[in-house]
């Protein structure tokens, strides 16, 4: 396949499978060799890249969806003999050690001043998150990047200019016409009504590691990433309304969900290394109906619809409907999920989302836990509550509901409501421990609701 992007502000084209990963295209193909290959998995950053203005890990970023796109690499900023200003911060701070994590960090670093120029230091520290250094020296990092703010590094920044096209990769083998690159949804039901067996690609954050582990294979694959009626975040009358591929990061930094829903914020903050957020989708994060997924424990008590559609129509379920099984999604062969419904949360609503897992950051749950609820002079009105990492699809805890429901908030109900809970929930590993750490959680909830 024939794509072209923009890397460094010059236009290069590349003749690759539709499904090679940018990293390899970068190191192999164009020879960029600055980002290196570390865990190629998302988890390590030393592959970082700028992609639209975005930090990404280009060690999941499918050569299909990269085409078209503005891109800056670690030689973007400067060269040995003449380093940019972040790259001479890292050297006068002794931020660099082995080298080998560093131009990821300092690529990171790049991506968080472009959009926030005045960081503090645990800003740093939270967009650095997904870079590895197993030197250690983070303190050293993060001084460079402060004397670099403080130097007026931000102040040099220029618009970056794609040069692309816009056209889509071109097929180039017989291969490459088993990749779909729609660009509206008229084209992408038409290829799924005369594809049954094409897989759906998204944010690729999960499907390019089991492409690389063996552990998935396809035949067919429909790239959804140009398709723009599956994006934004908009409030439609009494709901709110998210495309299927809106990411993580658009979440995060969504005004309107920071206004009507910073519970799902939170747990959007809670998934994965900004990098990762940047790519990982919610569309996604559903429809691989896994019981370890962050985002259903709250939406479940959010009370979010899911809206599927193929050329059959639309239709519109409650999301634990849409969830059927461990890894089983309501989607029917020429289907895809266009949107997430969530209606607007009442004025004297409460949410929380609660995550615990072995360690306190970038750490798959362990347990989570959602709530909704509306209280009126002292009575839970409405309640609902849900539990992730415990069964092999996240559940609605309706014993726990039920004990709540309708009854005056006071310390004697929440000690009952702890126990419902303790009893309700029935995990397959560590039964004990995270019985009692649900329990502690409701408690947590209920008297932070009492105050």
């Amino acid at each position: 396949m024939r794509i072209e992007m923009t890397i460094n502000g010059a236009l290069y084209f590349a003749d690759v499978p539709p499904m090679k990963p940018l990293l390899s295209v970068l190191r192999e193909d164009l020879g960029f060799k600055g980002s290196k290959e570390g865990c190629g998995e998302g988890e390590c950053g030393a592959c970082s890249v700028i992609i639209g203005g975005r930090l990404v890990n280009a060690c999941l970023v499918p050569a299909v969806q990269a085409s078209g796109c503005e891109i800056l690499t670690i030689e973007g900023l400067g060269s040995p003999n003449d380093m940019d200003m972040l790259q001479k911060a890292f050297v006068s701070e002794g931020a660099v050690q082995c080298g080998f994590c560093t131009p990821g960090m300092v690529i990171a670093a790049r991506a968080l001043l472009e959009e926030n120029p005045t960081p503090t230091r645990d800003e740093i520290k939270v967009a650095l998150s997904g870079n590895i250094c197993r030197c250690t020296g983070y303190e050293k990092i993060y001084n460079a990047v402060e004397k670099a703010v403080g130097e007026g590094y931000c102040d040099i920044f220029r618009p970056r200019e794609n040069l692309c096209s816009g056209q889509a990769p071109m097929p180039t083998s017989e291969s490459d016409k088993n990749c779909f690159t729609p660009e509206d949804l008229k084209e992408v039901f038409e290829i799924l009504d005369q594809n049954s067996d094409v897989s759906i690609l998204a944010g690729s954050t999960d499907i390019i590691p089991d492409i690389k582990n063996g552990k998935y294979s396809f035949k067919k694959i429909i790239d959804l990433s140009r398709v723009k009626e599956l994006k934004g975040i908009n409030k439609v009358g009494d709901a709110i309304r998210i495309g299927s591929c809106v990411t993580n990061g658009d979440i995060i930094r969504s005004s309107i969900i920071r206004k009507y829903l910073p519970a799902l914020r939170e747990a959007a903050f809670r998934s994965g290394a900004p990098a990762v957020q940047n790519r990982a989708t919610i569309g996604g994060n559903l429809s691989t109906a896994s019981g370890a997924a962050d985002l259903p424990t709250i939406l479940l008590p959010l009370d979010a619809s899911v809206v599927t559609e193929g050329i059959g129509g639309a239709r519109e379920m409650k999301l634990e409907k849409f969830i059927i099984g461990y890894r089983e999604p309501d989607l029917k062969p020429n289907e895809i999920m266009r949107e997430i419904v969530i209606p607007l949360p009442g004025e004297k609503s409460f949410q929380k989302f609660y995550k615990r897992g072995s360690r306190k950051a970038l750490t798959l749950s362990r347990i989570s836990l959602g709530f909704y609820a509306e209280v009126e002079n002292g009575v839970i009105w409405e309640i609902r509550a849900a539990a992730g990492s415990m069964s092999p699809i996240p559940v609605r805890l309706k014993e726990l509901e039920s004990a709540l429901r309708m009854k005056r908030l006071t310390g004697e109900l929440v000690e009952e409501a702890a126990k419902a809970a303790y009893d309700e929930v029935n995990p397959r590993k560590s039964p004990e421990w995270r019985k009692r750490m649900t329990s502690n959680l409701v408690k947590s909830f209920l008297k932070e609701l009492m105050q």
